[in-house]
């Protein structure tokens, strides 16, 4: 996981401490933070709550949110009331007292009946735990069938697969042999492509002189088995359909390979979501600061409108300056420290697009005698 900077300020050190709680910062959302200003300095950093999810989940983790807070440079106080019933009230500000009611206690339901256990499990390897178990495959293995949702040319195309009858001739063309010594009849090669996709299809070494054979592999190898066990009926398809993409086997290695895939895509996007909301803090922290510094210039050059005009770098009021105009002693320290050594605009992290990633192909399954001919019967049908 990439790890975030320090933060330089309250507002994005407990930011990023409810956000590790699965709050959500924004308008709209859980929760936003804001600054409590007297005569115009900024005395204090508090959280305002936008939901009772939030509320919720501070005041059930007040504790926690104090350690953090203290372990980091800013600490920060939780408080929580219950003004009306049950449902609690959170404030979360580094100044102020701490508050923590008791919650009311909970009127106490009437108990409800029993509900009637559930009948033990029979011990295994009794006749009964055979049949559940069996029970329990045959449902699975019904579930993966309809999920594969074959057309009639697939489940041919499978078949001949399986049993060495796909070949890439010399010539590149795609074509199935029924038999030995019968001329092959051409097959268009995007009517594999889905197959291949799913991973259940392959296209193997060099077999023979110049020639290249599609192999199932072993998510291919299984579905035919399952196929021709539960012969469902096939799905009817046009041309177009029968090119779209297919489903991989549930269970089976493309599947898993998959969801590795998503998962660690996931964590990428997390993590640089992360990342792009540390440098937005960062940015909104330096933004507010920047306007602060400039609010002071202004005011003792006498300017009421921005329009463009830039805060001189390293300009410092002067002690008559300071004094006229009522500029408070934090004020001068931090426009001097700035003159001394100037924050630059904090830079948003590049991102590059998430495209899909191209998995390689599975392998081809071992050959079988098994395999060979696994679908003589539908073949012949």
């Amino acid at each position: 996981m990439t790890t975030s900077p320090p933060p330089s300020t309250p507002t994005v050190a407990i930011a990023r401490i409810l956000r590790h709680l699965g709050l959500a910062q924004g308008r709209g959302k859980d929760f936003r933070v804001e600054g409590t200003y007297r005569n115009g300095e900024r005395i204090g950093t508090y959280v305002l709550t936008l939901s009772r999810h939030a509320d919720e989940t501070i005041a059930a983790r007040a504790d926690e949110i104090e350690r953090l807070a203290e372990e980091g440079p800013f600490a920060f106080r939780v408080s929580v009331r219950y003004p009306s019933g049950s449902r609690p009230m959170a404030s979360v500000a580094n100044y102020g007292e701490c508050v923590r009611e008791t919650p009311p206690e909970p009127e106490r339901p009437t108990p409800a009946p029993e509900p009637d256990l559930a009948p033990e499990l029979p011990p295994a390897g009794t006749a009964t735990a055979r049949f559940l178990e069996v029970a329990r495959e045959r449902a699975w293995q019904s579930q993966q069938v309809r999920a594969l949702q074959w057309s009639a040319g697939q489940a041919e195309l499978m078949a001949a697969a399986g049993s060495v009858q796909l070949l890439f001739d010399r010539d590149g063309v795609l074509r199935h042999y029924p038999r030995p010594g019968w001329a092959g009849k051409a097959v268009a090669d995007g009517r594999i492509d889905p197959l291949v996709k799913a991973g259940f299809l392959t296209v193997a070494e060099p077999y023979g002189p110049g020639s290249k054979r599609v192999s199932t592999t072993a998510d291919g190898r299984d579905a035919l088995l399952l196929w021709r066990r539960w012969r469902p009926a096939p799905v009817v398809k046009d041309r177009k359909e029968d090119r779209a993409p297919l489903r991989p086997l549930l269970g089976g290695e493309e599947a898993g390979r998959r969801a590795g895939a998503a998962a660690e895509d996931q964590w990428r996007r997390d993590a640089e979501r992360e990342a792009l909301y540390a440098a937005l803090e960062e940015t909104h922290a330096w933004e507010t600061r920047d306007d602060r510094l400039w609010d002071v210039w202004a005011k003792v050059q006498g300017i009421t409108y921005r329009l463009g005009r830039k805060r001189p770098a390293g300009w410092v009021p002067t002690s008559e300056e300071a004094q006229r105009h009522g500029i408070g002693s934090a004020l001068v320290e931090e426009l001097r420290a700035e003159a001394e050594c100037p924050q630059p605009r904090p830079a948003m992290p590049r991102t590059e697009p998430l495209r899909a990633r191209e998995l390689p192909p599975l392998p081809a399954a071992p050959n079988e005698i098994e395999q060979l001919g696994l679908f003589a019967e539908l073949c012949a049908s």
